[in-house]
């Protein structure tokens, strides 16, 4: 019998390789800074290359979080590809599933898929938008994580 497991990751999305391609666009935009013969050219080009190296960083290595049947792993990978760092919880540690839903000030909410800890830790699995479409993924994908790991699923969103 082949092990089941659960991957929820943002590298395979199509706002992450928007994202990438923002960051190409704003670096091809800021050329004329480093280009310009003006020395305060110079140190605007290098503020703004020094935020978007900041940004490629932040961009290069996402997250992705893994369940198994008795574990639950969070990977951050260099472009999704290759681990480099990994943190890996006993499911016993929780006890329970739940969404919650956070209204944002700016742009729509959020729903999040969240394991409850039994110490009050808790460690968030997914986030969606709090479209309909979203809620319904973020049930499924609750469902699908009670159903591998045999921990209860709590709550629907507020």
């Amino acid at each position: 019998m082949a092990t089941h497991v659960i991957v929820h990751r943002t590298a395979s999305s199509l706002p992450w390789f928007l994202f990438g391609a923002g960051l190409a666009a704003a670096a091809w935009w800021g050329l004329p800074l480093i280009e310009s013969p003006k020395l305060e050219n110079h140190f605007f080009g290098l503020f703004w290359y020094s935020m978007l190296g900041l940004g490629a960083l932040l961009w290069a290595i996402p997250a992705e979080q893994r369940a198994l049947p008795q574990t639950v792993e969070r990977r951050y990978c260099l472009l999704g590809l290759v681990p480099l760092w990994r943190q890996t919880h006993p499911v016993g540690d929780f006890t329970g599933i739940t969404l919650d839903q956070e209204p944002n000030i700016f742009g729509r909410d959020s729903v999040w898929v969240i394991l409850t800890g039994k110490t009050g830790n808790t460690f968030v699995f997914a986030r969606f938008r709090a479209t309909q479409r979203g809620v319904g993924k973020a049930d499924q994908l609750a469902n699908a994580l009670a159903a591998l790991t045999g921990l209860p699923f709590n709550e629907a969103p507020k």
